[in-house]
């Protein structure tokens, strides 16, 4: 190739074009018009096993011949007269991105042809094991949330916890899976109801039927004793002709999970209490009782006793349905519980939206602090919602609605009480809370006793009282 020279600034420079392009990574090939090799970069025998000086003055149809080159880029090039682009895979392996140029001369004829090939060896590589990684990862998830979803006789995923209060709810949900007594669920909206029922119906005897799971105030009361108990064909106007299996008799061998128990109609209260009495039912429109044999699972928010004094629920399927009541504690109530149900839910939006979200420490010690008047349920939409609406992979208080962060800056008090508990170990619990929440804000035990109202002394003895760290 010859030197070249251009002047910049009045200074003359000299390029020597091949010392240039030999000092390249990428890999040069130059043809004429018909194909002869003009000129090739050092490094090409190392990619393609042929010498510079074996391929000048050789035409390409020759290698091409032998296998070097396939596809041959220079014959598209010198067939269609413009650029392509295309992959190689050479005789060692590697793996080219391949680029050929028509070039022209001062006439604006076709001259011939310029390939530059670039190694994406490792590059795919890389590709490649990110791949198996990201497979390797959905794997790993799906399995986990197989563990905890499939039915088993461990535990289902969404009991995620660690707070002592959870622990004994679940213990006792436990020891009573291996029981058919009847469970009454109490609690708030949201704390987890249908969950710790599908629990017990997954550690039970029962795990190999169906799991029926029945929400007595979201089915319009015209049409709840069909869904429950069924319906023979032609029993009324617009019956399906084949009639209908009832959710009860699908339950049957299994467990049947009737959620807000409270809003069942009270004409169906009466039958449901049959039921549970005679172990039959009767499907609307037939004559026939069929057996059944079902574990019964209650939940309701209501207050049934209540409900029992204004005659709004029949006394005798409370007492039916009341064997063995658990309370299902709140959110605000398992604070400790708050940060890995946050990664929990981080993790499943994440891989069910393809994202990679992460949630700053400022977000979960908002999260810690917030009341929660919704529970786990509200818990999980706020991430979702946080997950797919932030922008970036990092989730910062910025982006926590205003209604939350504005909650817990308020200076007014908060407490509140659900249940009535043995009053000595409320104000303990409650003074934990207090202390546990000035430490986390505070550094000092000095600016902790200052918020508490209590002296230096004191404030150190309940931080070591109540081993918070």
């Amino acid at each position: 190739m010859k030197r070249h020279h251009i002047i910049i600034n009045g200074k003359e420079l000299y390029l020597d074009f091949k010392s240039i392009i030999n000092s390249m990574f990428d890999i040069v090939h130059v043809t004429d018009q018909e194909g002869t090799t003009l000129y090739c970069s050092d490094n090409y025998e190392d990619f393609f096993g042929i010498s510079p000086l074996e391929m000048i003055g050789k035409n390409i149809e020759e290698f091409y011949d032998l296998g070097y080159f396939k596809p041959s880029i220079t014959k598209q090039v010198i067939s269609s007269k413009k650029k392509v682009s295309t992959l190689q895979n050479t005789f060692n392996d590697r793996k080219l991105f391949v680029e050929g140029f028509p070039y022209y001369d001062a006439s604006g004829k076709f001259s011939g042809v310029v390939n530059v090939s670039t190694d994406i060896t490792n590059e795919e590589k890389l590709i490649d094991e990110l791949k198996a990684v990201k497979e390797l990862g959905s794997m790993y998830f799906e399995e986990i949330n197989k563990k905890y979803t499939e039915n088993n006789n461990e535990a289902h995923l969404s009991l995620v916890f660690r707070s002592e209060i959870m622990t004994q709810t679940v213990d006792l949900a436990k020891r009573l899976s291996k029981v058919d007594s009847s469970v009454t669920l109490l609690g708030e909206s949201g704390v987890g109801k249908g969950v710790l029922a599908r629990y017990i119906h997954e550690n039970s005897f029962r795990n190999k039927k169906d799991f029926v799971h029945i929400n007595c105030g979201a089915i319009p009361e015209n049409l709840i004793e069909s869904e429950l108990f069924g319906y023979n064909k032609g029993a009324f106007t617009g019956a399906d002709q084949k009639g209908k299996l009832g959710l009860i008799e699908k339950a049957n061998g299994g467990t049947l999970f009737l959620d807000e128990i409270g809003d069942l109609p009270i004409n169906l209260q009466v039958k449901l209490l049959n039921v549970l009495q005679e172990k039959q039912i009767t499907r609307i429109g037939g004559s026939k009782p069929i057996d059944i044999d079902i574990r019964l699972i209650t939940a309701t928010n209501k207050d049934l006793k209540k409900m029992v004094a204004e005659n709004s629920f029949r006394e005798d399927l409370y007492y039916r349905i009341f064997v063995v009541p658990i309370e299902v504690p709140s959110l605000r109530e398992r604070v400790e519980d708050i940060s890995i149900l946050v990664s929990y839910f981080m993790d499943i939006f994440s891989q069910k939206y393809l994202l990679n979200k992460k949630l700053s420490e400022k977000c979960y010690k908002i999260f810690e602090q917030y009341d929660w008047p919704g529970n786990v349920r509200e818990l999980e939409n706020l991430v979702e919602r946080l997950v797919v609406t932030s922008n970036g992979d990092v989730i910062t208080s910025d982006h926590i609605p205003l209604s939350i962060s504005e909650s817990i800056d308020s200076d007014t008090p908060n407490i509140k009480v659900n249940h009535i508990i043995n009053l000595p170990k409320a104000v303990e619990e409650t003074e934990r809370q207090l202390v546990q929440m000035a430490l986390k804000k505070y550094s000092t035990t000095v600016k902790i006793a200052e918020v508490l109202g209590i002296s230096q002394a004191s404030a150190s003895r309940k931080i070591k009282k109540y081993s918070i760290q």
